[in-house]
C-alpha cells in the first residue's frame, strides 16, 4: 500500500487568511467580512491549480499530510545579511489559507490534515513568489 502524493505549485505573493468578523444589521440579516480583501482572489487560484492537479482516484475521505513552502517577496531595503522572514504575515494565516483553498478538494473537512510542515522565506536571487504544497495521503484503505 502506497501512499500518494501530489505537488501544486501556485505563483505569486502569498496572501493571508484574514480575520472573519460577523454582525447583524439593523434588519436582523447576518454578515461576514474578511479584513484582508485579496485573500478570496489567492485561495481560487490555490483551488484551481488544486484541481488541475487532482487526481481522479483521490479519496476524499482519507487523512492528509501537507508539507507547504511559502516563497515571499524580499523586501529592497532589507539588509542582506537578514536571511529569515521573520516579519509579517504570520505563517498560521498563511497556512489557514491554504487549508481552506483545498477544502472539497482533497478532503472534506481540514480536521483530516493530521500533519502540517511548514515554511516561509524569502524569495532567492532567482525566485518568483508562490507556495509550493505537497499533500500526502496517508489511506487506510487499499489505495487513496
Amino acid at each position: 500500500m502506497e501512499n500518494e502524493e501530489v505537488v501544486i505549485k501556485v505563483m505569486g505573493e502569498p496572501v493571508p487568511q484574514g480575520s472573519v468578523r460577523a454582525f447583524v444589521t439593523k434588519s436582523g440579516r447576518p454578515i461576514i467580512t474578511h479584513s484582508n480583501k485579496n485573500t478570496k482572489e489567492w485561495r481560487q487560484r490555490i483551488a484551481t491549480e488544486g484541481q488541475a492537479k487532482r487526481p481522479d482516484h483521490w479519496e476524499m475521505d482519507q487523512a492528509v499530510l501537507l508539507n507547504i513552502d511559502f516563497l515571499m517577496p524580499r523586501p529592497k531595503s532589507l539588509p542582506k545579511k537578514v536571511t529569515e522572514d521573520v516579519k509579517r504575515p504570520d505563517l498560521d494565516k498563511l497556512i489557514r489559507a491554504v487549508m481552506d483553498a483545498l477544502t472539497g478538494i482533497y478532503y472534506q473537512d481540514d480536521s483530516q490534515v493530521i500533519h502540517i510542515f511548514a515554511s516561509k522565506k524569502y524569495t532567492g536571487k532567482n525566485d518568483a513568489p508562490g507556495v509550493t504544497i505537497t499533500i500526502i495521503c496517508q489511506s487506510v484503505k487499499e489505495e487513496c
